[in-house]
């Protein structure tokens, strides 16, 4: 199993959120069952779930420094590319990872699944994921 698939089980994180699994389905504003069937393998979370499972386990571990990266400053995009980006024009660089129809690298990422594809790969979501500071010199 590769890391981004490891991260995305709901069980982990919820372990590393300190969470019960009602005080998880309470977070995430689903009930207690569809956690334990999550994790229990029988279900998958939607492509939104897995989002804001994804979104509280890096908030978590970048702590104070969430939302202080961004990702244009750390890829060094050029001017032009970011001013296409919803995630630059939104100024949300650290949630890059997290919108779908934004601009990476020049490409256009419309899916979820195509979106941590590519992300699974990317320098600057694996420090988030991390919890550690990611500037362009890291790239």
């Amino acid at each position: 199993m590769d890391k981004s698939e490891y991260l995305l089980e709901p069980g982990v994180v919820r372990e590393e959120l300190g969470l019960s699994q009602a005080g998880f389905a309470d977070l995430l504003g689903v009930s207690t069952r569809a956690v334990q069937s999550w994790e229990q393998g029988w279900r998958k979370p939607s492509s939104a779930l897995q989002k804001s499972i994804l979104l509280a386990l890096i908030a978590w571990r970048q702590d104070d420094n969430f939302g202080a990266r961004m990702c244009w400053e750390a890829k060094d995009c050029p001017q032009a590319t970011r001013e296409r980006c919803l995630a630059y024009r939104g100024r949300q660089g650290h949630l890059c990872w997290f919108m779908t129809g934004n601009i990476c690298q020049g490409r256009h990422l419309h899916s979820w699944p195509d979106k941590m594809a590519f992300c699974g790969e990317c320098t600057f979501f694996h420090a988030l994921l991390d919890g550690e500071g990611c500037t362009a010199s890291e790239e």
